[in-house]
């Protein structure tokens, strides 16, 4: 049998742990659950637009397919465009190959903010289903700042 000379001596580690910061109190949290009820609030419905809008806008957007059709100069356009939107209905009115027919088969206005009405629609063009995108502006007069045949 053989014996230990010295003894076994037990230490305790040195601390390793970041030292907790006397300006953040470390508190202890606990989840939640969320219930049904519990969900955010729905941001309100945006305002109806008035029926009398919604036929001007709809009588613009006929006028725009139009000039798309080349039934209507599109100069005629040009008071109730801004330029940009004018520009882009120009330039998808130039080298039409057939003469069809284009109509408006929806259209759906709704007003984010007071003052301006953004509408959008399905339009048949060359017989074919097509998403319009339209923005106005309304002031005096309805002025159009951005119109997209998607």
């Amino acid at each position: 049998m053989t014996t230990i000379e010295e003894p076994i001596v037990v230490r305790a580690l040195p601390g390793y742990e970041p030292k907790t910061s006397p300006l953040r109190a470390q508190r202890i949290t606990r989840r939640r659950l969320r219930l049904v009820e519990d969900l955010p609030p729905q941001p309100p419905a945006a305002d109806e637009v008035p029926a009398a809008l919604v036929d001007r806008i709809r009588h613009l957007v006929n006028q725009v397919l139009e000039a798309i059709d080349g039934r209507r100069p599109v100069g005629q356009l040009r008071p109730h465009f801004t330029p940009t939107a004018y520009s882009a209905i120009q330039t998808r009115s130039r080298g039409r190959a057939t003469p069809n027919r284009s109509r408006l088969r929806r259209l759906h206005a709704r007003q984010p903010t007071a003052g301006v009405v953004e509408a959008c629609g399905l339009a048949e063009i060359d017989a074919r289903p097509r998403a319009i995108a339209a923005r106005f502006e309304v002031r005096e007069a309805l002025r159009c700042s951005v119109f997209r045949v998607l």
